[in-house]
């Protein structure tokens, strides 16, 4: 009964972890779409004369491809700066990016409107991140270890 309930503990302390990676990748994704989000569309208002709302509507390849972006470099950086290897960061950008490709196809052939693109990458690029970790589970189950403070010196 005792091994029993160790090994329910570490089971349920691994799961806090992987929770835990989780909880952190989306925040650090929500914080780049704000920041890099704000400076797309500054961006767009110099070279289309409109803000974002209306790349949305008028470059919808681009906005996507924008969003995409600033969720993914923030989010690599981060798991940079946890300890993965840039091949897992590259996983993940994958995994992130990979569905955004069918939706523009889908939006191009007319299936699908212009605002949905946005809905449907956000809602996909959710799962495919946590299938990306379920991959790789114990990896993303893994306690984080210590970093230099150099960390992106290294990574170079």
């Amino acid at each position: 009964m005792e091994t029993q309930l160790v090994l329910d503990q570490a089971q349920a302390k691994t799961t806090r972890r992987f929770l835990r990676h989780l909880l952190e990748m989306i925040v650090v994704m929500m914080l780049g779409m704000c920041v890099l989000g704000g400076a797309f569309g500054e961006l767009h208002v110099v070279l289309f004369g409109s803000g974002f709302a209306a790349a949305w509507r008028d470059h919808v390849g681009l906005a996507s491809f924008a969003m995409a972006f600033n969720m993914t470099v923030p989010m690599v950086l981060w798991m940079r700066y946890r300890g993965h290897s840039w091949e897992r960061g590259g996983e993940m950008a994958l995994a992130m990016n990979l569905p955004l490709l069918p939706l523009l196809m889908l939006y191009g052939l007319g299936v699908i409107p212009a605002g949905a693109v946005l809905g449907f990458q956000m809602m996909l690029m959710l799962p495919a991140m946590v299938g990306a970790m379920l991959y790789r589970k114990d990896e993303y189950s893994a306690p984080h270890t210590a970093h230099e403070r150099r960390w992106f010196a290294q990574a170079l």
